[in-house]
């Protein structure tokens, strides 16, 4: 009985040391309401609408998957979570997400929110989950990390594969969206990189009347040159999902329609890949998404700095994750890190249609002097802070 006694009063001693051991963990995740970016609700989407895009619920799982190491290495991650209407909702999130102690916070906004936020100096260091805008890595903010691609890195995955496939010659279709007209100049970019042929470059419009018709009828607006591939800058979709099978010449069809250039896609079947796409889609009923695995492997950076930094104070754990030392598993066949000169971090990019993954760049044969992946997206050579 005495014996029993104190065990039982020893086991009661344990249970508040475990429990002060445990280092509360506050990781912040901003998203925006009625997200234009996300916003399907034209043409055929209003009869097939996709299920809403809520990174969020990456976030949750990303915790969920490290909850072991994270147990072990005694810290209690959480994610406080801010669906913000606007530039000023977003900066009242922050502050609130300070004065609970947070020292990151997931961006999941549009580009000219996260310039915004990155330009005021908070002791805080901010994680671009979805932003793919070059020019939010070339403004040089020392708190500000890049877990999601940039543009010029998904242009460069398509470079690499139309040199690797000898298809060198362009055709440019731009739509009326302003972020067309971005992904046309990055391609454009990316293609001189490689020395790709732009044969020619043709607006598209939506306009339904007779005087449009150079604009909106396919087999117009690909007749009368020579090309080896059609690539399509339809942000919106609407009208390139009607130019496959459609052009003058029988050609492929990639950019924003056909095959296209993403940081995830649900078909990745190697590298364990297929086992975080399952446990998304059975905890969440819908499929991951880039944007979904950008913040997903936001919160990983974090708590795998936690886990691996001398330091944890918030200065020591983002100079960790811009330094080599820094090794992420992001179940894509390559260890990770972020580039020390723009914060963005370095990861293959998947080429893919709807339903398959077609190639993974960076493509075999395409080499670099220190690390392969450097070859997507501006390299340190080229690299100058505006």
């Amino acid at each position: 009985m005495q014996r029993r006694s104190l065990l039982a009063g020893l086991a009661a001693s344990l249970v508040p040391v475990a429990v002060r051991a445990q280092e509360a963990v506050v990781i912040g995740h901003l998203s925006l309401a009625d997200d234009p970016r996300y916003q399907q609700d034209w043409g055929y989407a209003r009869l097939v609408l996709p299920p809403p895009v809520r990174t969020v619920e990456a976030a949750e799982m990303a915790i969920e998957d490290l909850a072991f190491v994270s147990e072990a290495t005694g810290i209690a991650p959480q994610i406080a979570a801010h669906e913000v209407a606007d530039l000023a909702g977003a900066e009242s999130a922050l502050d609130a997400l300070l004065a609970q102690g947070a020292a990151f916070a997931i961006l999941d906004l549009p580009g000219d929110m996260v310039a915004a936020l990155a330009a005021q100096p908070r002791e805080m260091t901010l994680l671009n989950a979805t932003a793919p805008d070059d020019a939010l890595r070339t403004a040089c903010h020392a708190a500000l990390l890049h877990s999601g691609p940039s543009n010029r890195m998904l242009m460069d995955a398509l470079a690499q594969y139309l040199r690797a496939m000898d298809w060198t010659e362009i055709l440019l279709l731009v739509g009326e969206d302003p972020r067309d007209a971005v992904t046309a100049d990055v391609l454009i970019a990316s293609a001189e990189r490689l020395r790709l042929s732009i044969e020619d470059r043709r607006d598209f419009t939506l306009a339904a009347d007779p005087s449009s018709r150079e604009g909106n009828n396919v087999g117009l607006l690909t007749g009368r040159a020579r090309y080896d591939v059609v690539f399509v800058a339809d942000t919106r979709g609407e009208f390139g999902r009607y130019i496959p099978y459609a052009t003058q010449l029988p050609r492929p069809v990639i950019g924003s329609v056909g095959l296209t250039p993403v940081a995830w896609h649900w078909a990745m079947e190697r590298d364990g890949a297929t086992q975080v796409s399952s446990r998304f889609d059975r905890a969440y009923g819908r499929k991951m998404s880039g944007e979904d695995w950008a913040v997903w492997v936001a919160v990983k950076s974090v708590l795998t700095a936690m886990t691996r930094a001398p330091d944890r104070s918030r200065a020591a754990l983002t100079d960790f994750m811009r330094s080599d030392a820094m090794r992420l598993d992001g179940s894509k066949g390559v260890t990770l890190n972020y580039r020390s000169w723009d914060g963005q971090l370095r990861m293959p990019i998947l080429l893919a249609t709807s339903e398959a993954v077609i190639a993974v760049a960076p493509l075999d044969g395409y080499l670099h002097a220190s690390n392969t992946l450097d070859t997507l997206g501006m390299d340190e050579a080229e690299f100058a802070c505006n």
